[in-house]
This record gives C-alpha cells, structure tokens and sequence, in this order.
C-alpha cells in the first residue's frame, strides 16, 4: 500500500467510515471482503496502525457511508432473522444473493465521493473509482451466510434460487429532504405524483435522476459534505426467498367432446363442471405438492370442447414459479399420469422436466408443424364415388380465411392463409350422406370452417369443391406432428 492511501484509509477511519467501507475507497478491485483481515496484512495496516485511529466520535454507531450494511451488526441481523428460516423449504443445493439498499446510502455515497475528490484529487479521479457497495456487501455477507444455510453460494446471474435481503433506515426521509432543496422542480412533480398514485417519493431510481442533475456547487451547498455519522443503523426488514420456475412437459389426449382445455368462465360462472387443465392441475397438487395459483398451462395450439385430441396427444408445458422441490422421481412422474388417467377423460404421458430453452418448440411449430384430422362430414345430399373424387382429387391448397364467427366475441378480425397439405374422403358403409375426411393441415387452419365455408368467410372450401352444404358432426384431431417433448416410459 501507498503512503498515500495509508493517509486515505487512516482519514476514512477518522470520519467514522467502516473497515469495510474505507477499503473500498482504496479502489483496489482485487480486495476480497470476505476477510479483511488478510487484505490488511496484504495492505501493510498493522493492527496498531488501525486501533490508533481516532474513532471514539463513532464509537458504537453505523458507518456514514453505508449505514452499516458491511458491519458485523448487519451480518447478525441477517443471520438472526426469522425469515431466514424460509429457506429450508428449497431443496435447492446453491444460492445468490441480493441487497435492497436505503436510498439514504446513494445520497452519502455521492457525498462522500465529492469530499474525497476534493480532499485527495490526484487519487480520486475518474479512472479511480470505488468498489460498488453491493459488490462488497456479497462478498461480506455470502460466506457466513453459506454456512447458516448449508448451501453453496453462486455469484451468478443464472443461479436459479435467490435470497434477497430488504433492509430499512428510519431517518431516510428526513436525510432525503435536502434533495428537494437542490431540485426543487423535479420533487414538486414527484410529490403531486406521490399524492395521487401513493408511489414511493424517494425511488432509487428518482434519488440517482436528481444526483446526476445536481452541479456539485449546489450540492455541497444544501448537502452534508462530507456526510454525518448517523444515529441509527438500518436494519433488517424481510428477506425473501425466490426460485426461478421450472418446467415439466408432456403430452395429453382428451376423450371426451364435451370438455374444455382451460377452466370456461361466462360472467364469473363455470360453463363446464371442470377442463383438461383443471384434471392436470389437481394431480399436480396432489403428488407434487404444488399450489394451484403457482401453476401456469401452456400447450401447442388448442382444441374446441367438442373436438377429441387422440393418438400420441398434444403436447404442453405447466410452469411451475417460485417451487420448493425442483426434482422429483419417475414414480412421482408415473403417480400423477396414472392420477389424471382414472379420470376417464384426459391421459397424459412422456411427463417429465425439462429446460426453459426447450419451449421455444412449442412457439416455433405454431407455423411450422402440421396436425391430422379425421371429421365425420355430413351432407344434403348423396354421397358418390363422383363426390369423393371431386375432394380426393385435389392435392394441397391454400384457403383464406376470416377469424371464424363463432370466435369473433373473443378475438381480433382478421384474415389468415393457411395451407391444407392433403385430405382423403371415404364413404361410410350403411350412411349414404355421410363420409369421412382425412385432412392434414398447417398448424393454425380452422378445419370445421373449411368444411362449411363459415359463409365464404373461408375460400376455398369444402362446400364450394363439392357443390353441396356440408358440415362437421365430429371431429378429431389424431396428430400434433411436432417431436417434442421426447418419449419416455416410467415403467421399465
């Protein structure tokens, strides 16, 4: 170390900064706050050198810097904190951490900053800056943290559980104040906003505006420079705990026509006792633990309530935020596939975790895959080999269509091309005005509208290539040709 931040770090001291503070002025990137003790041998402090520094003025208060967030007395409030207990619901083997901060601290740090330019200007310069609080409050705090835990602490944004830590001071307003001192027009109109949408009154975000709008002249005319030592600490308000969602996919097949994919809610009452999601959700609860209103039901496109989902199914996605368990065994897996099989309407399989980079399948086959359809087609008239050629003939086409009337209550006008790949008409024996249809389709194509026409709204169509009315009796949907999520099978 200098003789020069000898001199910086002894004057620090003085004012009443912290140790942890004052070596973050030092500017020494290298500094690991977790034990400053080795800095300070590093740094050449001997003992003597820091018991001789002329405290006593602080003795038994915060830091004016930092208000004590790098003292030991924060790391007990920390640790000692009720709701520290929290964490042992996540089975989560690591943990990152984050700090809300008073914004009382900006304002001292802004402070203090502008003193130690003036006082030691060669030093203080813009390519010397110190080493962001925060920083240093991870470093600080992770370790004894770590080991109160018994997880492993990740300084990475990717880490998917989080602890964060909302700290409090109660004379911030008072300190605050003095902002609107040096910016008058910006906190009259935040307080008119205060007043009408009760919103905090000195954000981090607003406190930093003003800073960055303020001449250092007219701060250290209204401001403390350098700043105070405070009478209180701030202390410890909540600690929350967050982990990020995971995801678990699958494939479901739906055997009933008169059952919804999500709960179908008319003017606050149910139009269907219960739904294909609803079926899902309740074994989810029930094996997993898991809290309804914690679950969100994705899935690739939908089908109408009177519409079969067969063959290896449709597959979907349940979001699960902010879980307490992240693995969970096959045999859970199976359970709840066997749960939602015995309700006799839906079966769902290939159940299983899998990565938030992984959905983007779902979205990207929304144009790109294809799904197949069986329809039982009636019409007026008789069913011959001259009709069924008239459908059998035509390979693919592209039909135009307008948002279908039936779901104009509930969604935008507009007009789609969607493409028919194939479709293949056979007469059913015993039925001379019925047939059925094979149809493969774009993803997105409104099957029954091209059957029926929807008044022309959908051209071509099926009643215009065999120049009778036609309709839809039934209709199944037998593939979701999209290859995800991948086959699996709990039972071997």
């Amino acid at each position: 170390m200098t003789s020069e931040e000898k001199t910086i770090f002894k004057y620090l001291r003085d004012l009443g900064v912290c140790l942890n503070c004052s070596l973050r002025y030092l500017c020494d990137k290298k500094v690991d706050f977790a034990d400053v003790d080795v800095v300070v041998k590093q740094k050449q402090l001997s003992e003597a050198e820091i018991e001789d520094v002329p405290i006593k003025k602080v003795k038994g208060n915060p830091c004016l810097v930092c208000l004590g967030l790098l003292q030991e007395t924060h790391i007990d409030d920390v640790l000692n904190h009720p709701d520290l207990g929290k964490v042992s619901g996540y089975d989560s083997k690591v943990f990152t951490i984050a700090i809300s901060m008073p914004a009382a601290i900006l304002l001292r740090e802004h402070s203090m900053r502008l003193h130690l330019e003036d006082k030691f200007p060669m030093f203080f310069n813009e390519e010397n800056q110190e080493i962001p609080i925060n920083r240093a409050w991870k470093m600080f705090v992770s370790p004894k943290l770590a080991e109160k835990i018994q997880k492993e602490f990740q300084n990475s944004d990717i880490c998917e559980f989080s602890i964060n830590v909302s700290t409090g001071y109660d004379e911030e307003t008072e300190e605050l104040l003095v902002l609107k001192e040096m910016q008058p027009k910006i906190f009259e109109m935040r307080t008119l906003q205060h007043r009408k949408y009760s919103g905090e009154l000195f954000s981090r975000k607003g406190v930093l505006s003003a800073l960055s709008v303020t001449p250092s002249g007219i701060f250290k005319m209204h401001g403390q420079v350098p700043p105070d030592v405070p009478s209180k600490q701030l202390v410890c308000k909540e600690i929350e705990c967050k982990h990020k969602p995971i995801y678990m996919a699958g494939r479901y097949c739906k055997y009933s026509r008169d059952l919804s994919q999500s709960p179908w809610v008319i003017d606050g009452v149910k139009a269907m006792e219960t739904s294909v999601q609803e079926i899902m959700f309740e074994q989810f609860c029930k094996v997993f633990q898991i809290p309804e209103e914690n679950m969100k039901f994705s899935s690739s496109g939908r089908e109408d309530c009177d519409v079969r989902c067969l063959g290896k199914g449709r597959p979907f996605y349940v979001e699960l935020s902010d879980p307490k368990r992240t693995e969970y065994t096959p045999e859970e897996y199976r359970q709840v596939e066997k749960g939602v099989e015995e309700s006799k309407l839906i079966k769902i399989s290939d159940l299983q975790k899998v990565q938030r980079a992984e959905l983007t399948n779902i979205k990207d086959g929304e144009e790109s895959k294809t799904k197949s359809y069986v329809a039982l087609c009636v019409t007026k008239t008789t069913v011959t080999d001259e009709l069924l050629e008239k459908i059998n003939s035509h390979g693919g086409l592209e039909v135009s269509q307008k948002t279908p009337i039936r779901v104009l209550h509930r969604r935008p006008l507009a007009t789609r091309t969607r493409r028919i790949e194939s479709m293949q008409a056979f007469a059913i024996e015993g039925h001379s005005n019925c047939f059925e249809l094979h149809v493969v389709t774009q993803a997105g194509t409104y099957v029954k509208e091209f059957v029926h026409g929807d008044f022309d709204r959908t051209t071509p169509n099926l009643r215009r290539i065999i120049g009778a009315p036609v309709d839809i009796a039934a209709l199944d949907v037998t593939a979701i040709n999209l290859d995800w999520p991948k086959p699996v099978n709990y039972d071997t």
